[in-house]
């Protein structure tokens, strides 16, 4: 391994770590060398990526945390810190999508059958709920985690963001406005953070093979039209993400903040 890429002697905190793209980026920082803070609100699956962080000879903590709930995330961190003595490296990956129109639209496309309620209307509580996910969550763990990162001025900031911040798909309001708005909390956030010598970066994904990615491909009637998007003709895999992570969690990263980094396929530039 080049020495700018081994994670050895670093603490990761990976939220939404018990499955996906989550569970991809915290074994692959493992693998480079890393210990890992597990992050979820279902015990088990959590429990699951830290016993195969642990077989892949690292130490890892599993920490059941409602990333809304500000008590419960500064408890998430005061416990990394009493394990582990410090933090080096945020991942934040938690986040959701729930597609659905802003108004009832009454024709259908061939992604219609995919989104629960179709007939409706967008709610507030709808629309505020991908708010949160995907962008809320965000801001209140890097708030719990930055003091540590500008004590020891270093550290490593990743937020997990997706290729519809900047290419618009249908039925996505909710969930692109979020991650538009993730991609400038990056930029903004790695300019406030320059001088403490952390860097903030994204990761830009595409439709992955998880389970809602399953949904598209395992579909007959949404298949083709999906993989038609998609220039490399491939779903984004967890370990694609977990991959280009550890770059970003890495020495070989220094020089680099305020990125977007996008691993879709190339589906971003079609």
């Amino acid at each position: 391994m080049l020495k700018e890429f081994n994670l050895e002697g670093r603490v990761a905190i990976v939220t939404g770590s018990g499955r996906g793209l989550g569970k991809g980026i915290a074994l692959a920082l493992a693998e480079a060398g890393a210990d890992v803070v597990t992050v979820s609100r279902t015990a088990g699956e959590i429990e699951k990526t830290s016993q195969e962080v642990r077989q892949l000879g690292r130490k890892s903590l599993p920490v059941v945390t409602d990333l809304l709930n500000e008590d419960q995330v500064a408890g998430m961190v005061e416990k990394a810190v009493a394990e582990f003595g410090k933090i080096d490296i945020l991942v934040n990956n938690a986040g959701r999508s729930s597609p659905k129109p802003l108004l009832p639209l009454g024709q259908k496309t061939v992604y219609s059958d995919m989104v629960p309620n179709f007939d409706t209307i967008l709610t507030r509580a709808e629309f505020q709920e991908q708010i949160d996910a995907n962008l809320v969550t965000t801001f209140l763990v890097t708030r719990a985690v930055g003091p540590h990162l500008i004590k020891q001025r270093k550290g490593k900031v990743i937020n997990i963001t997706s290729n519809q911040s900047t290419k618009a798909m249908i039925f996505h309001i909710a969930y692109g406005s979020a991650k538009a708005a993730l991609n400038m909390f990056t930029k903004s956030l790695a300019l406030e953070w320059a001088r403490y010598n952390i860097n903030v970066n994204a990761i830009g994904s595409g439709l992955a093979y998880t389970d809602l990615g399953k949904m598209y491909i395992d579909n007959e009637k949404l298949k083709e039209p999906t993989m038609r998007m998609i220039p490399l003709r491939r779903l984004t895999e967890p370990r694609d993400i977990g991959l280009l992570a550890v770059y970003l969690a890495s020495d070989a990263s220094n020089n680099m903040t305020g990125q977007v980094i996008y691993c879709d396929g190339g589906q971003v530039i079609a």
